[in-house]
């Protein structure tokens, strides 16, 4: 069983990561609020597993988010995993929601915020996968889930993403990419 460290883990998205990562018998630290850039980098440095379901809405979001992805780096976690956003995943080739037209003006920013951290995993050497929900929260449990499909409308359970984040966990397959959970 891998040794994770859960940051956000009294959120929503990493209250059930947490959860079903203790039941499916791993180790799991949880931490809440942030505990401070460079006090994560510490906290995190000889885990199997940083997982980042963090965020600070009173923070400027590339600031945040460049500084959350650098310390998830340095820590030297054996696995990054972030809980990131469906607009930056592409919906065509070279295509991300968050570049259309049509795409809300004042959600860019905070989406943005998001990518620069990406970009920090990106240039980093570290594993590391951004596993983003598709659509909105909501709906029922239904112990499955799909991969790769952006479909904006669609629901999806804390709960059903939390299995998503962790079958990646135990079964890597998917390495410095970003990767779209949808309702099955």
């Amino acid at each position: 069983m891998a040794k994770i460290v859960v940051f956000g883990a009294y959120g929503q998205a990493g209250r059930e990561i947490a959860a079903v990562a203790q039941a499916r018998g791993h180790e799991v630290t949880k931490i809440g609020r942030d505990p401070g850039v460079q006090a994560a980098a510490e906290v995190a440095a000889g885990y199997d597993v940083a997982v980042s379901a963090v965020v600070d809405l009173s923070r400027d979001p590339a600031e945040f988010y460049t500084e959350a992805a650098r310390a998830l780096v340095a820590s030297g976690a054996g696995r990054i995993i972030v809980v990131g956003v469906y607009p930056l995943l592409e919906t065509a080739p070279g295509v991300r929601a968050v570049d259309s037209a049509d795409f809300p003006p004042e959600h860019r920013p905070f989406c943005l915020g998001h990518a620069a951290g990406v970009q920090v995993l990106a240039d980093s050497a570290a594993d590391w996968l951004v596993i983003s929900p598709v659509g909105m929260f909501g709906g029922t449990p239904t112990g499955r889930y799909r991969l790769g499909e952006v479909n904006p409308s669609d629901e999806l359970t804390y709960q059903d993403f939390a299995l998503a984040v962790l079958d990646e966990l135990e079964h890597p397959t998917h390495h410095r990419t970003q990767l779209g959970i949808s309702s099955a």
